[in-house]
This record gives structure tokens, sequence and C-alpha cells, in this order.
């Protein structure tokens, strides 16, 4: 579904060099304890991250995700956009690209799970075009 670009927030800062390395999700918890193992966060020394990039099937979702996300609602995320059908994903865009209910991941996670309360007419790019599919109906 999507991926992050998790980067060990202490080692910039320190040494000047970016460590990190992209996390598949949906993920596991073991998966997530090995990309930690693997980038130096080790809870001691090292025990901050933040997310320097995102790539997504879903159009338009690494705009609205940010650098300190939690890895647990990324998770949880890409766990509800996994289960959606295609129509219910295009529904997920065209709403996303509307730009409401977009700030956080919590949003989007309300999202994914309140699209009955938008109405979604593929195909229909301007007033006329709806105005048409009304009369239609």
């Amino acid at each position: 579904m999507f991926e992050a670009y998790v980067t060990n927030l202490g080692l910039y800062p320190e040494y000047g060099i970016e460590v990190g390395e992209y996390l598949k999700f949906p993920t596991t918890k073991e998966e997530v304890q090995a990309l930690f193992s693997r980038i130096g966060i080790d809870g001691k020394r090292y025990d901050e991250y933040f997310i320097t990039n995102y790539e997504s099937d879903v159009l338009g979702l690494s705009d609205y995700l940010g650098e300190y996300e939690s890895l647990d609602e990324l998770n949880f995320l890409a766990h509800l956009l996994e289960e959606m059908e295609p129509g219910e994903l295009e529904k997920l865009e065209a709403v996303m690209d509307f730009g409401e209910h977009t700030d956080s991941v919590k949003d989007l996670i309300n999202l994914t799970q309140n699209l009955d309360c938008y109405e979604f007419y593929p195909g229909i790019e301007d007033e006329e075009a709806l105005g048409r599919m009304y009369i239609s109906r």
C-alpha cells in the first residue's frame, strides 16, 4: 500500500549523516524492530526516528503524512487501506483531493471508515456533467 523512509533522528545532527531505510506498510512488530536495529535505534542512546519520505499507491496520500507520524497509526491506516475495494480507494483519493479531514493520520483513519458520508460519481469532471447526471437519474 505505502512505505515510509524511517530515519534515525539522533545520528543526523550528531554526525551529519542520514541513516534510514524504507519500511513497507502494513508491517509487523518484528519488521519494525529489525529496521530499528539496522538503523541504530536501540532505545538507549538513540530512540527517536523521523520519516523523510513516503511512497504510496494511493494517489495523494503522501501529501498528508508528516515527519513524526506514529508507526502504529500508519500501520493501522495501511491495514484499513488494504481492506478497501478499488472503488472505495478511488473515492478516498477524491475526498483527500478535496482536502477536508486530512490534517493527521487519525483524520485519515477516520476518513477511511466514514466514506459513506460522501457521494462520489466517477467520471464527473464539471458542473455540466453533474447536472446531466442528476437529470438522468
